[in-house]
């Protein structure tokens, strides 16, 4: 059993850390969910029929609201 003197470990000045993180809001997070759930429709419906139908949408229940941010999107 070997035990390191101090003067071995001289060459550690020091060590690097990143950034804390911010929590983020409740509404930071629904945005965020919202974008990506809008992300992910749009590209679901342009694989399957090559477009966004918006008529289809609006019978399925989504809001005015959320086709003007899919628009967006």
């Amino acid at each position: 059993m070997a035990i390191e003197s101090i003067n071995c470990l001289t060459q550690i000045t020091g060590v690097k850390t990143t950034a804390k993180r911010h929590s983020k809001s409740e509404a930071e997070l629904l945005d965020h969910a919202t974008k990506n759930l809008l992300r992910a429709l749009k590209r679901d419906m342009l694989k399957k029929d090559g477009r966004i139908n918006y008529e289809k949408l609006r019978k399925d229940g989504y809001s005015e609201r959320l086709l003007a941010k899919l628009e967006q999107a």
